[in-house]
């Protein structure tokens, strides 16, 4: 869901090395991820907050055991469904058409973020297009939301999401650099890979909460941290 967002502020700074990226590139897309993963920080705090006042009212630990199981649900079927369109398509506006109402508010989202790309995309305020993610209709980002939610604590969550965003960041990185000298062919085949990667990872918090519901599955033994208690 990002590359759309990334291609877009990436035609804007182009390079000015035929050998690769500028100087000045990389510390825009470095303050672009930067942005990025200090405002998912950001929300995770605000999530792990959130569920720190649910677990001290007391009494409300079956209701947010199947708020959590339904959050498993949704969230991994909206990944499943993702990675399918990657998969079937190569490109991200079918990804986020195969989620019911997703492409719609993505195409909300970033067609308000286009307004400011031009005047923003070379300067600074890069940092701020990195940090309008947080807001994103982003299937994958989700199921960190949740799981900062689960850790009833305002510095684990944030923590959690910190270390999402530090993870991503090579990856969205190396896209938002090499995204000019890679084909659209390429780009397709990529996004096909990662398709079928989403759809196994997918499967994980889609299980997790149908086990919270009471509805235990086979899932694929993927190295994933277990969701607090």
């Amino acid at each position: 869901m990002c590359g759309p967002l990334v291609t877009m502020y990436a035609d804007r700074i182009g390079t000015d090395d035929r050998r690769g990226p500028s100087t000045r590139a990389l510390r825009q897309h470095a303050l672009f991820n930067g942005g990025r993963t200090v405002s998912y920080a950001a929300v995770g705090g605000l999530m792990g907050a959130v569920g720190g006042v649910l677990v001290d009212a007391g009494g409300v630990l079956a209701v947010a055991h199947l708020v959590r199981g339904v959050a498993g649900v949704v969230a991994g079927a909206a990944i499943v469904a993702a990675g399918v369109g990657y998969a079937a398509g190569g490109g991200s506006r079918l990804a986020a058409g195969a989620v019911p109402g997703l492409g719609r508010a993505f195409s909300a989202v970033t067609g308000r973020l286009t307004d400011h790309v031009d005047d923003w995309a070379t300067g600074p305020r890069i940092a701020v297009l990195g940090a309008a993610h947080g807001a994103l209709p982003c299937p994958l980002i989700y199921p960190g939301y949740v799981y900062a939610v689960a850790t009833a604590s305002p510095v684990e969550g944030a923590a959690a999401l910190g270390a999402l965003g530090l993870g991503t960041f090579p990856t969205l990185f190396a896209y938002g650099t090499a995204v000019d000298a890679v084909s659209a062919t390429t780009r397709r085949r990529v996004h096909r890979a990662l398709g079928v990667a989403f759809v196994v990872a997918g499967t994980i918090p889609l299980a997790k909460g149908l086990a919270a519901l009471g509805w235990p599955v086979p899932q694929v033994p993927l190295p994933m941290p277990p969701l607090p208690t």
